[in-house]
Parts: structure tokens; sequence; C-alpha cells
């Protein structure tokens, strides 16, 4: 275990003769008992730099009164603090200095009653994980970016996906076994946790994955691990057991609404996060543990100290189990491994619409209002589409190509070749993925390898007019066309389109698609009426989907835009983006990057056109917008203020409305 630190705390003792005396040490061997994480340290300066080079472990300080007068005034501004324990042989000596100190939970003499309350006070902590940090995502759908508790932009909605793979997806008939084979190499060092994983071996079954979960041993420490890091090799081991706690989630749903709260102690940059993104919604990213007595919620909120920069919050959440594709909760107090602690547990990826954040006046306690979302909100699901290819539920080595995740996209899809039985459907899909991967790193030789190895497979076993076969063409064409071979792409392309047409019907979204990649070829051949014609194609088709998806419509306006402009038909190119803008518009805010660029597309219209006032008017708008949402290392940036500067020369005014470089 020295590797991977996976208790829920680390046990520190600082005093100067901790590893002199032959009582210090027998001490040892007990506190090792309450936990095997102990560090040990006889210098102040020593123990001072651990913790500090350990931000986000979890740490509890036994102290001896001499040095606990020394380090204690130097550890206030450390948050991965969360109680410190002054262990000394002077009780009412040190109590007069230790009182004025909130992070001392108390001064002690007796040994066994010292062991007794640093249990007693972790199994309360535990009850609701108050001291762990909450890992969030917020989205805003008006907001120009998403933002999360990580600054990770994507981070809401790839979570989505991967939860969404892990409840739908069977997990391997060997992922238990791997799992526990992982389990035995991390506490390879620590036999109690070796005697609790063979348990685990020989007794788990998937109608007591709740047990196990509120169980304080190695599995719920691994999984809390996971989530926090978001170790996408890591969750993919515990595959079976999130998908048994999704299927035990849900056969033991509640049947009414409920009102539920989650104590919790947050930073002020978390706080900030949540407040910039009221009106929107909020995924936790890992399983939620929550009560329904609020006044016991509030109880343990109080009795936590807050370290400097951090509030206490209390989430109070409504919930109604009768919604159509919410994400499952339950009350598992019956499974409970701690008998009498009521919990009602969430799923992993729970979304919930944030209300309001108000602070109670009494007790400066921050109180967040939200209520539980169902996944195909339409706003949520909008976005949601997006991420989420056709493949991306095919295997876990999409999901992480979908992330970006390559590295760990391409071992997978390579052990997957290696391990799982030779079916031509789990062969044809992992050589896709890998196309698809060498595809996005531009790799195009090596895309076009794996792509005909996958046309191979599928041609092998389906007949010739399969859609996959279709599919396979079209990813092929793809690359060609990114290698600005337009003729091999062309010809696929259009085989790709008669597949498609014959088995899907002549106004099925993947022949829209099919269209616009054809009109994509003709726009680099340059021949831009057939261009506009095959474009108008895609744009009808979607047309008649909607509200289908709004971002593949705008794009569509785009492209017809663009080709008007290489054409110089300036008013039908403005129109078309006029109507991209709209679209944009009323599904993002309206400085979203997506706007700013046509709104600029609009004024070299119009600077084209000889509109100069005009042109300068909407150049002046994106700067504007750059500059609230400080943009400054945008890669447009330079190209609007050489607009502005451009324009303005032609106009003879002067320019005060330039984006300032920082």
């Amino acid at each position: 275990m020295s590797e991977h630190n996976t208790r829920k705390f680390t046990l520190v003792w600082l005093d100067s003769s901790v590893n002199v005396s032959e009582e210090n040490l027998d001490t040892q061997v007990l506190f090792r008992k309450v936990n095997d994480q102990l560090r040990t340290f006889d210098k102040v300066d020593q123990c001072l730099e651990y913790i500090r080079m350990n931000p986000k472990e979890k740490l509890v300080l036994v102290v001896s009164g001499r040095l606990g007068q020394e380090i204690l005034p130097r550890i206030q501004q450390f948050t991965n603090l969360i109680a410190v324990y002054v262990y000394c042989s002077d009780k009412k000596r040190n109590e007069e200095w230790a009182n004025k100190y909130l992070l001392i939970k108390d001064v002690i003499v007796d040994l066994k009653i010292l062991l007794e309350k640093i249990r007693a006070d972790q199994v309360q902590r535990d009850e609701y994980e108050v001291d762990g940090r909450l890992s969030f995502s917020v989205f805003h759908p008006k907001s120009s970016r998403h933002t999360d508790s990580s600054m990770n932009s994507d981070a809401f909605f790839h979570f989505q996906l991967l939860i969404k793979y892990f409840s739908q997806v069977k997990p391997s008939d060997q992922g238990k076994h791997r799992f526990i084979s992982l389990c035995k190499e991390k506490y390879h060092d620590d036999q109690s946790e070796l005697n609790v994983i063979s348990e685990f071996e020989t007794k788990y079954s998937s109608t007591r994955a709740f047990w196990w979960f509120t169980r304080d041993c190695f599995l719920h420490q691994l999984l809390d691990q996971a989530f926090q890091s978001f170790d996408t090799d890591l969750l993919y081991h515990f595959h079976f057991f999130i998908r048994d706690m999704y299927d035990q989630l849900t056969e033991t749903k509640r049947s009414s609404p409920t009102r539920t709260y989650r104590s919790q102690i947050l930073s002020n940059d978390e706080i900030k996060s949540l407040e910039s993104s009221i009106g929107g919604f909020l995924s936790i990213n890992a399983f939620l543990s929550t009560v329904p007595d609020r006044n016991r919620a509030l109880t343990m909120l109080k009795n936590r100290t807050v370290p400097d920069g951090s509030k206490q919050v209390l989430f109070e959440i409504t919930a109604d189990p009768t919604e159509h594709d919410a994400k499952p909760f339950s009350n598992i107090t019956a499974w409970n491994y701690e008998h009498g602690t009521e919990v009602v547990l969430f799923m992993a990826g729970t979304i919930f619409h944030q209300i309001r954040i108000s602070e109670s006046e009494s007790d400066n306690i921050l109180v967040i209002r939200m209520e539980q979302c169902h996944d195909s909100h339409r706003k949520v699901k909008l976005i949601f589409d997006r991420y989420q290819s056709e493949r991306s539920l095919l295997s876990f080595g999409h999901v992480l190509s979908r992330m970006k995740r390559f590295d760990e996209a391409q071992k997978y899809f390579e052990q997957t070749l290696q391990d799982m039985p030779h079916d031509y459907h789990s062969v044809a899909c992992c050589y896709q993925g890998l196309g698809d991967i060498a595809l996005k790193q531009e790799n195009y030789d090596s895309s076009l390898k794996w792509y005909e190895k996958a046309l191979e497979t599928n041609q092998a076993v389906l007949r010739s007019e399969d859609p996959e076969i279709a599919s396979s063409y079209s990813d092929l064409a793809n690359v060609y066309l990114k290698k600005g071979e337009l003729n091999q792409a062309s010809q696929l392309y259009n085989q790709a389109l008669q597949i498609w047409i014959r088995a899907l019907g002549k106004e099925h979204s993947k022949v829209a698609g099919c269209y616009k990649n054809l009109a994509r070829v003709f726009q680099s051949e340059e021949r831009y009426s057939e261009a506009l014609e095959y474009f108008k194609k895609a744009l009808k088709i979607q047309e008649k989907h909607l509200p289908g998806d709004p971002f593949e419509l705008a794009k569509l306006h785009n492209h017809i835009a663009d080709v008007y402009v290489l054409q110089n038909e300036m008013n039908e190119a403005f129109q078309q983006y006029n109507s991209a803008c709209n679209i944009l518009i009323k599904n993002h805010s309206s400085t979203h990057p997506d706007v700013l660029l046509t709104l600029r597309n609009m004024g070299f219209v119009y600077e084209k056109l000889g509109n100069l006032n005009e042109a300068l008017e909407y150049y002046k708008k994106i700067a504007a917008a750059c500059q609230r949402l400080q943009f400054a290392n945008h890669d447009n940036i330079l190209q609007i203020n050489q607009d502005i500067q451009r324009v303005s020369a032609l106009l003879n005014v002067e320019v005060s409305n330039t984006v300032a470089f920082i």
C-alpha cells in the first residue's frame, strides 16, 4: 500500500520521542490497528513539510503538548487537516493553549480513550462523508463555456457517457476476477484488507452491492479514489460493480417523491463555480449519499471545523422517482453495513437542476436547493447527443476515444483483440476504434489500414447491402477526404449512400450526412453548384427531423454560406449566415465562440458588399465579447484586431475597440 493510499485518512503522529521510547513503539502498533497508514515525525519542520506536500490526503494529526504549541499556529491554512488531537500527560495545562484552535478536537492523556475517540470521530464523519471532496461538474446551456470544479470543460458530458456505458453495457465475464487481482496487488502488504478481499472473492453477489458499498474497506476506498481522480482504467475494473449498484438501485427505487439532504464542506472556488451556474445543471460524479433528516445533516455539519477558504454547505434535494429517464435512487438503510444509519443513495452521475443558493442568517450555512433532473431533459440531451456518437456504447474504447484519451483507448482495443472470443462484430468494432483514433491523431495511413481491416471483417460475414458495410465505406472516405484524394473519397461516399438509401430510406440522417460529405468533396473540387445542391439536400432532410440537432442545422447553413461566398453571391451568403446565427443564439449564449465566428463571417460579407460601417459594427461586437470573456489567447483574436484595423482605415476612423493582448 505504499504507492496507493486509499484509506479515508492518514494518521500523523508528531512527538520528539515517537521512534525512541519502547512505550511509543508499542503505541505505534495500536495506532496501526486504527489505521495502517501511520506517519511518524519527531521534528516539527519535517511534519509540516509532509502536510504541505500532500494536499490531497486527508490527515488526522496526533501531537504532543510541547510540539503542538509550536506547530498549531503554522498549520491553520491547510485544508487537508481534518482533526488534531493533543496527546499529553498534563491535560489542564495544555487545554489552556489548545482551546483557541478549532482544529483541535480534544486534549487526551489516556491512550485507550484517544484510540476510541479517533475511531468514533471517523465513523461520524463517514456517515455523510462531509469531509470528502464532492466531485461534480456543472453545465449551463446558455453559458459560453461549461465549467466544473476541476475546470475541465467536457467533464459533465464525458462522465455521463461513462456512466451510461457502465449502466447499459453488460460487463465482461472476467471483470470481477480482474478486479480482485488488481485489489490483491494494491493491498499486497495489508493482511487485514487481504482477508476482506478474500471474503469478497467468495461471498460477493450482485444483490449485496449496497452492503459492500457501505462497508469501510478496500472496495469503497478504491471506488472513491477512482471517482475523485477520474481514473478511467480503475473505473473500468469497477464496471461489474457499478452495473450491480445501478441494477439494485433500480430494483429498490422509491415509489414517491422525497426530500433529502447532504452536508458538505466546499471551497470558495467550488462555491463560485456553483453560483455562476444557477439555473444550470449539476452532475455528481460519484454515488451520492444523503440523509432524509435535515436536523441530523445540520448537526453533522456544525460539528465540523471549517478550514480557511471554505464554507459549510447544505444541499437540499428534491427527487421524484416517477420522472422518466431519471437515474435511480433508493433508501438503502435495510442493506447498510452500519445498521441504523439511514441513507438515501443516488446513482453516480445523477443530474440535478440548481434552483437557488441562499445563506442562513442564523448560522452562516450556505443552502443549495436543487431538484433531480431526468437525463433526457431537452437542454441536456441536445448537447449530450453531440458527445455521444453512434459507436459510443459499442465498447469502452469508443468512450475513451470520445473523451480524447487516445492512448488509453488504443490500449483497451489492442487488449480486447487479444482477450476476446473472435466474433466478427467485436473484432470489427475494435478495428473501427483504432481507425478512429488514428484519424483523430491525423495518422491517415494507419487509419486506412484499420478501417480496411474493419471492412474486410464485415464483408466476410455480412451481406453487401448491410448498413455496417456502408459505415465502413464512409469511414474510409473520410480519410481519403482528409488526404485530399477526392476521387477515392467520392467513390466510397457514393457506395455508402446507395446502401443507406436502400436500407434506411431517402430521408434518414445517415443519408443527410453522406450528402453533406459529398458536398464537401464537390467544394474541394471547386464544383460549387453541385456542392450547394448536396448541402441543400442534407439541409432539407435535417429540417424534416426537427427539433432534431439544431447544431447540425447551423453547420449546414454555414456550409451553404461558405459556398455562396466562394461564388461571390454575398447577399445569399449573408442570409445563410444569419440563419445559422439565429439557431446558435437560440441554443447557446450570444457570446459562444460558434456565434462569434458566424458574426465575423457576417461582418466579412458586409465588408465585401462595401457596407463598411455595418462590417465594423459586427467586428466590434466580437471584440467587446472577447474582452468580457477574457479570450486574450483565443486563436481568432489577432484576426479580429486586424479586421477592425483594416475597416477603420478604409473608413478613416480612430480605432478604439480592438482586443488588448495581455
